[in-house]
């Protein structure tokens, strides 16, 4: 029997997976350029994304900005966000969210 067929039935295997990703989904977003707190957000495929357990993305409902939030290995992190900013044309307000669910602005200065 094969590892997959172990950890249940395709169905079974969906549901763990979802449960997991569920447990990781933040309360609100929070636009890093507005500051509006929002939780009318998706979660985003990962299956392709190492170290990533978990990301989510919405659109601001004041400002229209995209807001992504990644949850995993720092490293893992800290590279989907620079790949993300690339993506952008250095248009991206990296940030952080606290555990209070406020944007805290990444500050290379500080943070390095």
């Amino acid at each position: 029997m094969g590892q997959a067929k172990q950890r249940g039935s395709q169905e079974q295997r969906i549901a763990q997976a979802k449960a997991k990703v569920d447990a990781l989904r933040p309360e609100k977003l929070v636009c890093g350029a507005c500051r509006t707190a929002f939780s009318d957000f998706d979660a985003l495929d990962t299956r392709n994304m190492a170290g990533i357990q978990a990301a989510f993305g919405g659109i601001c409902p004041s400002c229209g900005e995209t807001v992504l939030s990644f949850s995993g290995e720092k490293d893992a992190v800290a590279n989907a966000m620079l790949a993300w900013q690339d993506a952008m044309e250095n248009e991206s307000k990296l940030g952080k969210q606290s555990s209070t669910g406020e944007h805290v602005p990444f500050d290379e200065q500080k943070d390095s």
